[in-house]
């Protein structure tokens, strides 16, 4: 498959593209500094920002899936929606079969199945970071693309788990205290789902194995 990955030199999206050429994909890698990718087999680099529409149609054309793993700073409370619609322009023009959106756990009606301690902090110090996701997440479920948004827990750069759990949020009744996750392991998952026909308009949380308790 043909996957493009948008935020390709960030945290997620750096190692969303090795799991992807790992796994035998053709990869796009869409970033604003082409020089910071290393050049490998398989890989495509492409010039541009995000809200460059016409220049995302263009490197998109053809593609199966687009991985959105960008993020703003924590203290811009409205990147994602600035950015959202230029990108869902562009997958519409490239006519892209699948959009990956990377959200973060607490965002909208996934804060509820948080501990007591992390909705505290959604709700004061990360207020509108998260407000933001939410607002871009509605969005691309507005848009009528065929997606997949996911929602992963806290992130850190760490060595990769043996696995991590990836379920749909209806299945998911809370999430105890703060799971921390390392970023490989949510680039693993974001190219399984991008590449699973399940996955098609699921909203799925990412965590550790015992990062989760299940609903009833």
């Amino acid at each position: 498959m043909k996957i493009v990955v948008i935020g390709a030199t960030g945290n997620v999206g750096s190692r969303t593209v090795d799991e992807a050429l790992a796994a035998g994909h053709e990869v796009v890698a869409y970033v604003r500094r082409p020089e910071a990718v290393e050049a490998r087999a398989g890989l495509t680099v492409a010039a541009g920002d995000a809200s460059d529409s016409a220049a995302l149609a263009s490197a998109a054309a053809g593609a199966d899936a687009v991985i959105v793993a960008i993020t703003g700073s924590m203290r811009d409370a409205s990147f994602m929606q600035r950015a959202l619609p230029s990108i869902i322009d562009a997958v519409r023009t490239a006519a892209v079969q699948r959009v990956v959106l990377v959200s973060a756990f607490g965002a909208g009606d996934t804060a509820p199945k948080a501990s007591g301690f992390a909705r505290l902090l959604y709700r004061t110090v990360f207020k509108g970071f998260f407000a933001d996701k939410a607002a871009a997440d509605a969005q691309l479920v507005a848009s009528g693309l065929d997606y997949t948004i996911t929602y992963p827990v806290n992130l850190k750069d760490s060595p990769t788990l043996p696995e991590a759990a990836v379920q749909p949020l209806a299945t998911v009744a809370k999430v105890p205290g703060l799971p921390t996750l390392p970023f490989a392991n949510v680039a693993k998952a974001l190219v399984a789902v991008a590449v699973d026909p399940a996955a098609s308009g699921a909203r799925l949380l990412i965590t550790t194995p015992q990062g989760w308790t299940p609903t009833a």
